[in-house]
C-alpha cells in the first residue's frame, strides 16, 4: 500500500468521528446477549473469529483471560464499549501496519 494512503487510513482510525460508528457496530455485533457488555464467552468467540480470519491458531483460554484483563480497565469482569474501543483500534492499527500491498 502506498505510504500516503496508509497515512490517510491511520488518520481515519484515530479520528473518533470516523472510528466511532465502526466501534459501535463491532461492539453490537460482539455483544451477543445484548447486555451492553462483552463478557468472557463473547470475547472468546470474537477472538477465535479474528484468529480464523487472520489464519492464525485460535487463542488459548489463557490468551483470552489475558486479553480480558488487559481490556477490562475497571476489573468488573466484562468489557464496556469504551474498553472495547481499545481492542478495535488496536486491531485496525495492527492490520494497517501489517499490510504488504
Amino acid at each position: 500500500m502506498d505510504p500516503e494512503k496508509k497515512k490517510a487510513l491511520r488518520k481515519q482510525i484515530l479520528d473518533e468521528k470516523v472510528f466511532g460508528p465502526m466501534v459501535e457496530k463491532s461492539f453490537n455485533d460482539a455483544d451477543l446477549d445484548k447486555s451492553g457488555y462483552i463478557e468472557k464467552n463473547e470475547l472468546a468467540i470474537l477472538l477465535k473469529s479474528i484468529h480464523t480470519s487472520l489464519n492464525i491458531p485460535p487463542p488459548s483460554n489463557n490468551d483470552i483471560d489475558k486479553e480480558l484483563k488487559r481490556l477490562d480497565k475497571n476489573a468488573d469482569g466484562k468489557i464496556s464499549k469504551e474498553e472495547f474501543r481499545v481492542l478495535v483500534r488496536d486491531l485496525a492499527l495492527f492490520s494497517l501496519d501489517n499490510m504488504t500491498n
